[in-house]
């Protein structure tokens, strides 16, 4: 019976083909491979690469580059592309008074007076940062179902309703509740650091939390297999099994290596993911504005094709330049990296009186991002949809 089931399984996987067409990817293999799938090679690099101090540069690096200039992407495509000027004039409350409301919001909290709100300056913080928590954990699971669900439409867009409610799932289960689940394990959750939950024994031995990453594992790869197994059935083609294998492989990561490790895994892919996705949309919106201002000439394709790298370079040099003032929100003292390039800079800024409001700048354009983050990408409104369209498929 065994031999019979083992058989059928394998001859389903040989009698189906992955679809490769040439507008199945977003924008080309090469640049959806480095960028949108970095899950997959950033894994086996950090398996590759068993250097502490290697692995740390390397985040470092990706810090400086990609931290600041992914948070600031979706307000470059909100409000730095033509394409999103008609919504931005139609839907004032999600553009401006919303986003506004949630910026004097965070200020509020931290700076009204005790008297009217009785709690610690810290305590505030904490109470921000839990939210940050768990918003930031909703995002992340996201921006993988909205990147599945794009794939899926690129290839076979009749079919992309019928797994909708499972690519749902996977996101916000696997790539939501078990990551947080393989990080309460590990005793690295920051609910555990700031002792919002317990720690949980230590003194388990190998039949209790090793055993559970053992079994936190098993369940990741049957549920990727059985996602992977669904996409070919329903012909979700070849870029949409990639992304699901990466998931897979993170939160695999995330039972089995190191908890820093697995930190630089998660936040890397995400804001690759997100840089790549905005650089696209970004390079398209100047290549079709260059377009309607110039007549095309033999030589503008090559102009054209460096329009996504401009976005990209101007974000990161603005993330280079921003990240030492965000890390004082975000890391504690000693574990800032940008300790290490402006020890003076991170000094002055920590005992400064501008401390506070820096940690408020932090906390408000981490909020401002997962929120405009849903509402350029908020395809379930018409007008947004056509926006969106005219950046992702315009190559």
């Amino acid at each position: 019976m065994e031999a019979t089931s083992s058989r059928r399984f394998i001859q389903f996987f040989l009698s189906v083909t992955v679809g490769v067409k040439a507008n199945c990817w977003i924008r080309s293999p090469a640049w959806d491979i480095f960028w949108l799938h970095s899950g997959i090679w950033l894994t086996f690099l950090l398996l590759l690469v068993n250097s502490t101090q290697i692995q740390e540069m390397f985040y470092a690096v990706g810090v400086f580059l990609f931290w600041i200039s992914h948070r600031f992407s979706s307000f470059y495509l909100a409000w730095g592309t033509r394409a999103y000027q008609p919504l931005r004039i139609n839907q004032q409350n999600r553009f401006v008074i919303l986003p506004l409301l949630l910026g004097f919001g965070v200020f509020a909290v931290l700076f009204i007076p005790e008297a009217l709100l009785p709690f610690t300056i810290p305590e505030r913080i904490i109470g921000l940062l839990l939210l940050d928590f768990v918003w930031g954990a909703h995002h992340f699971a996201a921006q993988h179902y909205g990147i599945l669900r794009l794939y899926h439409h690129r290839w076979n867009h009749e079919s992309a309703s019928l797994v909708k409610k499972q690519d749902r799932l996977y996101c916000w289960g696997v790539g939501g509740a078990l990551v947080i689940i393989a990080e309460l394990l590990h005793g690295t959750s920051y609910l555990q650091e700031k002792q919002i939950l317990p720690m949980f024994p230590t003194d388990w031995g190998l039949e209790g939390i090793p055993l559970l990453l053992r079994l936190g594992t098993l369940l990741v790869v049957g549920i990727t297999i059985f996602m992977i197994r669904n996409a070919l059935r329903h012909d979700s083609g070849l870029p949409r099994i990639l992304y699901i294998l990466g998931i897979g492989l993170m939160v695999v990561a995330a039972f089995q290596l190191d908890p820093f490790q697995f930190l630089m895994l998660w936040t890397l892919q995400h804001w690759m993911a997100a840089l790549g996705l905005a650089a696209h949309m970004g390079g398209n919106d100047l290549r079709q504005n260059t377009k309607m201002e110039t007549c095309i000439t033999e030589n503008s394709s090559g102009n054209l094709f460096w329009k996504p790298w401009l976005v990209l370079i101007i974000l990161c040099a603005f993330s280079v330049v921003m990240t030492p003032f965000f890390e004082i929100e975000a890391v504690s003292a000693g574990r800032r990296y940008s300790e290490q390039v402006w020890p003076a800079l991170m000094e002055w800024l920590q005992i400064s009186e501008w401390y506070t409001f820096l940690v408020g700048i932090g906390l408000a354009s981490g909020f401002l991002h997962y929120w405009m983050d849903r509402v350029i990408y908020r395809f379930s409104d018409p007008e947004t949809r056509n926006s969106a369209r005219q950046l992702l498929f315009a190559h």
